[in-house]
């Protein structure tokens, strides 16, 4: 029980630093398209610097990588590297960072747990059914507090899905934390830097040089190895439904974050819909958990009306035992 006791408390730690991080990673998003960097800029500010930091990690575990499948590696790439942080920068130009803090994880939840239901054949149970509407309902709410729904919002809810489908990618892989991280950062920076240099626009080289040292720190450093590193160690903690639904938080988080940093609105419609999704979310990460805890309890004589009817032989050599 200690043991557990540890690595569930160890789980929600590294899930905290995820979740804080990832907050802060779409509010500072939205100010950098908002201000002297494109979406191109920071996907690359974002990958380049930490493939740099990174590239070791590959090196040192070649044998490992060389067990992953080919389709595992791209897939990882193409639904948690260059192009999700790419789509989520486009987004911002259209949508806040108020809307992509509940529109991302909670689609990405909802995804998840359906896409383990379908595959993996997961039981879903009745706590987290109640969690996945009250997350359907806070999401369809929030939209509408924004008024219009923009190309933003659309890509947002996309965004979630691919955040689930890289969730279960880890679960088949079982491929560790920093390992994940490396071969994320490292892909994306081999793919997406020379099609940057090449093609894409840019507003790196005239934006001011304070504006870029905060994103490599933040973007380059604490989003893409310390916060994704966090959330895969807590997946491997937790599992990867309770993993990939911690992100509960976020909506709250970034709604705060968004309202001090970014002076964005936050109207009681917008406050009611995050608290929404945030209660699903979390309805949907202690489902089992909260069903394993009611299991325990003599409900409504349950238990002992099962104990009168059980065979008196039995009984008797269960006594003797």
């Amino acid at each position: 029980m200690a043991i557990n006791s540890r690595k569930i408390l160890s789980g929600l730690g590294w899930a905290i630093i995820a979740i804080t991080i990832w907050s802060g990673s779409l509010v500072f998003l939205r100010l950098g398209v908002m201000t002297s960097l494109n979406a191109y800029d920071l996907t690359m500010l974002r990958f380049g610097v930490a493939a740099l930091i990174l590239s070791p990690v590959i090196f040192h575990r070649t044998i490992k990588t060389a067990r992953i499948r080919p389709v595992s590696l791209i897939s990882m790439v193409a639904t948690f590297g260059a192009p999700y942080v790419l789509l989520i920068a486009m987004a911002m130009k259209t949508a806040p960072a108020t809307a992509a803090g509940a529109l991302n994880p909670g689609v990405m939840a909802i995804a998840s747990l359906l896409l383990g239901w379908i595959i993996f054949n997961d039981r879903i149970g009745p706590v987290r059914v109640v969690g996945l509407i009250i997350t359907t309902i806070g999401i369809i709410l929030f939209t509408r507090a924004d008024g219009t729904v923009t190309i933003g919002h659309l890509i947002l809810g996309g965004t979630g899905i691919m955040w689930a489908i890289y969730a279960l990618i880890i679960r088949r892989t079982a491929i560790p934390a920093l390992h994940a991280t490396a071969i994320i950062a490292v892909g994306s920076a081999l793919v997406y830097l020379p099609v940057y240099l090449m093609i894409l626009p840019k507003q790196i080289v005239s934006a001011p040089i304070m504006d870029v040292l905060i994103q490599v720190g933040f973007q380059g450093i604490l989003v893409s190895i310390v916060a994704l590193y966090a959330f895969n160690r807590s997946t491997e903690l937790l599992g990867p439904t309770a993993g990939a639904s911690l992100p509960a938080l976020i909506p709250v988080a970034t709604l705060s974050l968004g309202v001090l940093i970014l002076n964005e609105t936050a109207g009681a419609d917008r406050v009611a819909s995050a608290i929404l999704v945030t209660v699903g979310l979390a309805l949907i990460l202690v489902g089992p958990p909260a069903m394993r805890w009611l299991s325990k309890f003599d409900l409504y004589g349950l238990n002992r009306k099962k104990r009168d009817t059980t065979n008196p032989i039995e009984q008797s050599s269960g006594d003797m035992k």
